[in-house]
């Protein structure tokens, strides 16, 4: 077999691997079919000398579910880490001998947008998360500006992520009940899953003071409890008084 012969085969089993459908693979035998020896061997050269070059995997919406046994598998088949302990001399300034995470963590290449303006109060993310308004659970200070837009809410749930869309408006907002056990578990284990998380009503601050409003203002509201009249924290009181009759 060629040398030739045994790179088509590795790129095309990969491609199955990633893309069941196929599709992926005749798109690239199409594409390499057309090469000579001369120009293929450019080509991967080319490919092989620039960490820039990929081969691109492209997905139709909906029909090819991508979940992270998916990924795992076809990493570990491909001898691809994707755990990795990460060494950060920024801690203490020894690049010689630098801390290390206590557990393997996920390491995954994150493609990020240059802004133009990369100051910290100008940004879009949050560098702390200390200060909040009581009301809403939003930052405030330095960090007002951290927020989900509209425009990047309806993206997430119409492309089907809702999974993000529940850690974005959960333990990273104003669920700080959430945010702290993701925190805990992501010290002790180096990840987090966020079934593993709570997902308590009472716990958000936003959509309680959104309940409490709409109850003064004498709409029923059964965001928090399923009675639909009361505050959760009248409800307590409630379960705290005895339901014995007293008959002395």
């Amino acid at each position: 077999m060629s040398v030739r012969s045994e790179l088509e085969k590795d790129i095309y089993e990969l491609l199955d691997d990633m893309d069941p459908s196929g599709k992926n693979t005749e798109r690239m035998r199409n594409f390499l079919k057309t090469m000579d020896d001369q120009k293929f061997y450019r080509y991967m050269d080319e490919f092989f000398n620039n960490d820039q070059k990929l081969f691109p995997v492209a997905y139709e919406a909906y029909e090819n579910p991508v979940d992270m046994n998916f990924i795992h598998n076809v990493a570990k088949k491909h001898n691809v880490p994707i755990y990795e302990r990460v060494y950060r001399p920024y801690l203490n300034g020894n690049v010689e001998d630098p801390p290390g995470t206590v557990h393997p963590i996920m390491v995954l290449d994150v493609p990020v947008k240059r802004l133009k303006q990369m100051a910290q109060s100008k940004n879009h993310a949050s560098t702390a998360g200390d200060k909040r308004d009581p009301k809403t659970g939003q930052v405030t200070g330095e960090d007002r500006t951290a927020r989900v837009t509209d425009v990047e809410g309806f993206s997430l749930l119409s492309m089907g992520q809702y999974n993000a869309a529940q850690e974005f408006y959960g333990p990273m907002a104003d669920d700080s009940e959430a945010y702290y056990e993701m925190l805990r578990r992501i010290q002790r284990d180096g990840e987090v899953e966020l079934h593993d998380l709570p997902n308590n009503p009472e716990s958000k601050v936003a959509l309680n003071t959104v309940n409490a409003f709409m109850l003064g203002s004498g709409l029923v509201a059964n965001w928090i409890n399923n009675d639909g009249y009361v505050l959760p924290i009248t409800l307590k009181g409630q379960e705290d008084r005895s339901s014995t009759i007293d008959r002395g």
